[in-house]
């Protein structure tokens, strides 16, 4: 029993060592790709009618509406294409189209005009989001339980990279790259979390070499 339970735990040991290794090289791969992509901007609801050869002319456009106080020679397009329809939505949804702006900054006042309501005509229909990782997506959804209470409470929040929950709290700024970690954070703070199913793998457990009566 002795030699088993030891066979047993060396394995769950290393499990659990090789699980944290894949992880964090899933992260810097997530980082990655999301350095790669930092000049994207991913903009949802461009007619259709708005054939590919026209989508330059199209975003120019867009942009000095959006931020008429940014010199043209800073709003350069490096590329644009559409991306493929999602399987769900029906062929009447106008795909997502991916642009490149060459200069971060100006890629940067566009998404915080972006924010302020009211977009002009005719683009007030138009959405536009950073683009991201599907990991780093993913990773975002996963925090909603977080997210959703801190916004009920009035707590301000952003995210970091590579991917966190960065929060403004107590007069402190606090870091949290999981679900669990933040459940701890909250649980301390005294503040709710929203129930989730955990569909986390739970971590092998060791065994005793002692025998336990039934």
């Amino acid at each position: 029993m002795d030699d088993f339970a030891e066979a047993h735990n060396g394995l769950a040991d290393k499990l659990h060592e090789l699980d944290t290794v894949l992880h964090d090289h899933a992260v810097k791969m997530a980082d990655m790709e999301d350095r790669s992509r930092r000049n994207n901007l991913r903009i949802r609801g461009i007619p259709e009618s708005v054939l590919n050869p026209a989508l330059p002319d199209y975003l120019l456009d867009l942009f000095q509406a959006l931020s008429p106080e940014t010199h043209p020679d800073q709003l350069i397009i490096d590329r644009a294409h559409r991306l493929r329809r999602p399987k769900h939505l029906p062929n009447s949804t106008a795909r997502d189209v991916i642009v490149r702006v060459h200069f971060y900054h100006a890629k940067e006042r566009l998404v915080r005009a972006s924010r302020t309501p009211g977009m002009p005509d005719p683009y007030k229909d138009l959405k536009i989001f950073t683009d991201l990782s599907a990991a780093t997506l993913q990773f975002r959804k996963s925090l909603t339980p977080l997210t959703t209470t801190l916004r009920a409470k009035g707590i301000m929040y952003r995210w970091g990279y590579p991917a966190k929950l960065l929060i403004q709290y107590q007069d402190s700024l606090h870091a949290v790259s999981s679900l669990p970690a933040g459940k701890e954070k909250f649980k301390m703070w005294g503040l709710p979390v929203a129930t989730t199913d955990d569909h986390n793998k739970a971590k092998i457990p060791r065994m005793s070499p002692e025998w336990t009566p039934a």
